[in-house]
């Protein structure tokens, strides 16, 4: 299926357009590449509920948890150039880290999901997540909730420390200049894609519509709109990016991108395997939560890991398809109490003849 921009970008701006009409939407960004190339590049709405300030192409919005998939894709990078591996300990790299049972815990693991370390260390919330020495001391010194290897769960925040540290410890270089260097100058995303704001990309940060929400509250707004935690580095939660610039990452996943690709086709097919235990069966009514390493798995049930991406607690997402060639980054601002339940997604999904990702 060979898309063509004459024909699908008015489809998919009128669906755009008519969410943002109804109140559905506050603020969104919508682009496409395929077979590594630039297809659609659109927008619809405001920044703010009291539509303000227009959003642009350029425009960067939180994308929470879409960041675990950026940064996943910077750590392919160093085990393909052989820095660190799958199947060595942690501790091998971040020798505090192996104590209170996590002697045996492997850098897959982690990837996946299943290191057992998914809850934040007691005590901590709030701007102290922006310390990333405390973070990285306290978590190498909490025993797991289990047995690492075994029950999957995801690792909602700790995501950060864990494969960030066990990345700067493997390398010597901060994780953050890591991502920089693997993945945002190759591709020339450096003034798009951000984990730790400057003072040009707050002038260009979209806050969250909480308005749709319970009394106007949602963690994922207190959390992103604290300045602390925005110009800190947690790559897990804290990134701003836009939607042209998560397209443009997942289509380098599979093609060149003006003469690059980001990973071999073999660490994709390796990144994109399920890794679940087999006494860990998918829970009744089934899980979006289908990991390979460090993305979220979709597709039909024979083939998953078709489309493998990551969505956000916004309802970003940013994903590719192996089948279309398609790489999708969807930006949106307005929270709601029905996630991961989007009906633009769908709409848009349908539109595109995409397995729906419900993240």
């Amino acid at each position: 299926m060979r898309l063509r921009a004459a024909v699908i970008a008015p489809v998919l701006q009128g669906i755009l357009d008519a969410a943002v009409s109804s109140g559905e939407e506050c603020g969104c960004q919508l682009a496409l590449y395929q077979h590594g190339e630039l297809l659609v590049d659109l927008v619809a709405g405001y920044a703010e509920p009291e539509r303000i300030h227009r959003i642009s192409s350029d425009s960067l919005f939180p994308i929470f948890s879409v960041g675990k998939g950026l940064a996943s894709t910077a750590f392919h990078r160093l085990v393909e150039k052989g820095l660190i591996g799958y199947d060595r300990r942690v501790a091998d790299y971040w020798p505090e880290f192996g104590c209170q049972g996590k002697e045996d815990t492997l850098v897959w693991h982690l990837l996946s999901h299943r290191a057992a370390m998914h809850s934040l260390p007691t005590g901590i919330a709030g701007d102290a997540m922006a310390d990333w020495e405390l973070m990285c001391r306290r978590l190498a010194e909490m025993p797991p909730a289990w047995t690492p290897g075994g029950k999957c769960s995801y690792h909602g925040l700790t995501f950060a420390w864990l494969v960030g540290e066990t990345a700067r410890r493997a390398t010597g270089q901060d994780f953050r200049q890591t991502i920089r260097e693997e993945l945002l100058l190759p591709l020339q995303l450096q003034d798009e894609v951000f984990f730790g704001s400057s003072a040009d990309s707050e002038r260009r940060f979209v806050p969250i519509d909480a308005s749709a929400m319970p009394n106007g509250e949602c963690w994922c707004r207190d959390f992103i709109h604290s300045p602390v935690i925005r110009r800190s580095f947690i790559p897990s939660a804290n990134g701003l990016a836009s939607a042209r610039a998560l397209a443009r990452i997942y289509a380098s996943l599979l093609f060149e991108v003006d003469g690059v690709r980001t990973l071999s086709a073999g660490t994709v097919q390796q990144a994109t395997r399920l890794c679940r235990a087999a006494d860990d069966p998918f829970p009744e009514g089934g899980t979006w939560a289908k990991f390979g390493l460090g993305y979220v798995l979709g597709g039909p049930p024979e083939n998953l890991g078709q489309v493998f991406g990551h969505g956000g607690a916004a309802g970003a997402l940013g994903l590719v398809d192996q089948k279309s060639g398609l790489a999708l980054g969807l930006t949106r601002n307005k929270t709601s109490v029905r996630h991961p339940y989007y009906p633009l997604r769908e709409r848009l999904s349908a539109a595109l003849q995409l397995p729906l990702m419900q993240w």
